[in-house]
């Protein structure tokens, strides 16, 4: 990483002799998907049986990106910008059951919402293919938070016939900073002289160590853009 700063600090400082810097400005939304890996594994201790039972992965709010670009060179530029890739929602929930009758002992079930957001600065290869269509390629990195947040629902059963007491709930959120590469790939469209509309593509890989839990959010916007 070091030396690709280095590299587009060199390339900035030559190429301002020969090419005047582009700066540019934008703004997209779209929607975001998700990939999901769940490696919690099922515990036996003592007689009884915890199985860890996943819900399907869903995305929900609004993502959005922020963005300034510089372009040194025809084929090299820099953008800073801010991205948010919406919330990630799924339930997780633990059945403790008994090894001999498979009878409920306890339940455990989570109401998961994972957040990311963050600053990014970010590498910019342009690739022209006509005089109104060019592709762009990127990488960089993230600097940003991971809210984790949930409800869990706490359902206990009595094993010695007395009565059953009422469900319990908690709500937890911790925060993690968020230090990550992150990709992307472009098509821009040079709608007038002065502004384009962007179609992109970026990625994102986040773990939950604590659950093992890995998420590969991918984030699809539309972005329109004008020079500064």
């Amino acid at each position: 990483m070091r030396i690709l700063l280095l590299l587009a600090v060199s390339l900035s400082s030559c190429s301002s002799f020969a090419y005047e810097i582009e700066k540019s400005m934008g703004f997209g939304m779209g929607y975001t998907w998700t990939e999901s890996v769940f490696n919690d594994p099922i515990r036996t201790l003592n007689g009884e049986t915890e199985t860890p039972i996943y819900s399907d992965v869903t995305n929900s709010s609004k993502p959005f990106n922020f963005y300034l670009n510089f372009r040194f060179h025809k084929y090299y530029g820099a953008e800073l910008g801010y991205i948010n890739y919406g919330k990630i929602n799924f339930n997780k929930s633990l059945i403790k059951t008994k090894d001999n009758d498979g009878s409920l002992i306890e339940s455990r079930i989570r109401e998961a919402t994972i957040s990311l957001n963050g600053v990014y600065l970010s590498h910019v290869l342009y690739i022209p293919i006509t005089d109104t269509l060019m592709l762009q390629g990127k990488a960089g990195m993230i600097f940003g938070s991971s809210e984790y947040s949930d409800i869990e629902t706490l359902t206990i059963v009595p094993q010695d016939g007395s009565v059953q007491q009422p469900d319990s709930s908690s709500t937890n959120s911790t925060y993690e900073s968020l230090s990550k590469p992150q990709l992307a790939a472009a098509l821009l469209y040079k709608s007038t002289p002065n502004s384009n509309w962007r179609l992109q593509l970026s990625q994102l890989e986040v773990s939950h160590d604590g659950e093992k839990e890995t998420f590969n959010q991918w984030f699809t916007q539309l972005s329109y853009e004008i020079k500064l």
